[in-house]
């Protein structure tokens, strides 16, 4: 069987046009934003890459049963539980792979997060590149907690133990493999992150009036307290202004507010070029990537104490506990009323950051672990 799935590899690959000995399947669920295509655009500087995405397997007539049946295994489960994060759909998944010759023996693979929790054969090289893991993400309790079934979480598991390499984005996802997973820690490499977005320096402002929101997912991504607070903090300073990028807002927003909502990713670099601070109060986050992105804007960052997000900001903004808009309206005033500081700080961490998280560097470590 692994020559079969070898031979088709190697003929999608040929009639593609790559070069079939030094080639490398990335195998992702989606790309919206934009961290597949990024890193596989870099990734694709140092050697052949074909590209498998199995989103578009979500929308296939022929699929049906099995998100039906992934649906009844969810709900069998408890409440809120997404229907691909079933071993359902997980080995629906797998079995496509397996038919299209994509994890086979002989392949060189690279995955983009634990969504699929694969039980591969053993035999297959794999390295996994993630910014949060089941448990972790569960971890985070309450409502914004993640959710899957057990036979999803022993699928995962099972998984990332039988990677090769396990590359994650910060030390709170390697924490986790290490304590929860039992992975040996030798086997995982914290490699960073990049910015999907780009980077467009700001000139030298000493004054502080314009925040931004950046996400996808306004309630996980605390943007409801944001809005709390930010009414409270205008009170103090009037001409504060927020921009919302990346979602909607239902309902009447306060004075000051300006709702964008979704734009390409050459347009976040652009409104991240005109504003002062970015403030994303999560009540969960495996990463960070606008922080990341902010920062080497050279902007100050206010964000939340779970994930990763201290370790990106450093003392180049605030951390606040998740929901806690008392906190989160203090930390604006400190960094309005200290711009000059924490903006110098920023252009500080901005230069070690840029040394690290791009995804050129990225690529790098994330090779080496598939040598």
């Amino acid at each position: 069987m692994g020559g079969d799935y070898a031979r088709k590899v190697d003929g999608r690959l040929r009639e593609q046009g790559h070069d079939v000995v030094n080639r490398l399947a990335v195998i992702h669920t989606g790309a919206f934003s934009g961290t597949a295509n990024s890193i596989t655009a870099a990734l694709r500087e140092r050697l052949e890459v074909v590209n498998f995405d199995l989103l578009p397997l979500a929308r296939r007539p022929r699929k049906a049963a099995f998100r039906l049946a992934g649906l009844a295994e969810a709900r069998k489960a408890g409440s809120g539980i997404p229907w691909s994060k079933t071993g359902t759909w997980s080995r629906a998944l797998q079995r496509h792979l397996e038919a299209d010759g994509c994890v086979g023996p002989d392949q060189r693979v690279l995955f983009l997060q634990t969504v699929g929790a694969f039980v591969l054969d053993e035999r297959v090289h794999y390295t996994i590149y993630t910014d949060r893991v089941g448990l972790e993400g569960a971890a985070a309790g309450g409502t914004f907690s993640s959710r899957f079934t057990p036979a999803w979480a022993a699928r995962e598991r099972t998984f990332l133990r039988r990677a090769r390499h396990i590359c994650v984005m910060g030390p709170s996802t390697k924490q986790a493999l290490v304590e929860q997973y039992r992975i040996p820690e030798q086997r995982v490499s914290v490699v960073g992150a990049g910015p999907n977005a780009p980077v467009i320096p700001t000139a030298r402002r000493d004054r502080c009036k314009r925040l931004i929101f950046i996400g996808t997912q306004w309630e996980l991504k605390g943007g409801p307290v944001l809005l709390a607070a930010f009414k409270r903090a205008r009170r103090a300073y009037p001409d504060l202004q927020l921009a919302i990028v990346g979602t909607e807002v239902r309902g009447k927003v306060p004075d000051g507010v300006d709702v964008v909502g979704r734009v390409p990713h050459w347009k976040v670099g652009v409104l991240l070029s005109h504003s002062d601070v970015v403030v994303i109060p999560s009540h969960m986050e495996a990463f960070g990537i606008s922080l990341l992105e902010g920062l080497l804007t050279g902007l100050p960052c206010i964000g939340s104490t779970v994930g990763n997000q201290r370790w990106i900001i450093g003392d180049a903004g605030l951390c606040v506990p998740p929901g806690d808009v008392d906190a989160l309206v203090r930390a604006i005033a400190r960094v309005m009323d200290n711009y000059d500081l924490y903006r110098s700080r920023a252009l500080r961490r901005r230069e070690v950051l840029g040394v690290r998280c791009n995804w050129a560097a990225v690529a790098e470590r994330i090779l080496v672990s598939l040598r």
